[in-house]
């Protein structure tokens, strides 16, 4: 392949992966969560989040969910949805994120993986929120869980 071409096609993908898409780009099974958190009146983005260098993030202000486009060829945007939803059902119903309570029991392994995640890159006061949000979003069954919650959380 021309030296040229290959540089022009690297930047095409880099831009198409930075650009907003459309919410169908996310798994069917997750489109009936997107809905009720639409529903309860938040805003799911694909679109590069206001944080540089974030997959995700939800702002309880704008009650807004931002997952990154990057997420998508990363094949990461399944578990960064989920992760930002868990934060926007903890914002209910005050707008505060408090922890829901769920019965978290993960594996050993999975746990000293998440703790270490924790140490590293969060805030000690958040950390039982980013537990739970890290648990739920492995979750086979995390969209109806969530779905479930939100209809009790968001009133």
């Amino acid at each position: 392949m021309n030296p040229i071409l290959s540089v022009a096609l690297q930047v095409m993908i880099a831009s198409s992966a930075l650009s907003p898409q459309p919410l169908s780009r996310l798994p069917a099974n997750l489109q009936p969560l997107i809905q009720a958190l639409n529903t309860k009146g938040f805003k799911v983005l694909i679109a590069l989040p206001p944080v540089r260098g974030s997959y995700g993030l939800f702002q309880s202000e704008s009650k807004t969910l931002w997952i990154s486009p990057v997420t998508l060829p990363l094949g990461i945007a399944r578990q960064t949805f989920l992760h930002e939803a868990v934060h926007a059902i903890q914002s209910c119903p005050s707008g505060k994120l408090t922890p829901v309570g769920w019965n978290v029991s993960l594996t050993p392994v999975v746990e000293r993986e998440i703790r270490a995640i924790l140490l590293k890159s969060y805030h000690h006061a958040n950390r039982k929120l980013e537990q739970e949000a890290f648990f739920l979003q492995g979750q086979k069954n995390a969209p109806s869980i969530l779905i479930q919650s939100l209809k009790q959380r968001c009133i």
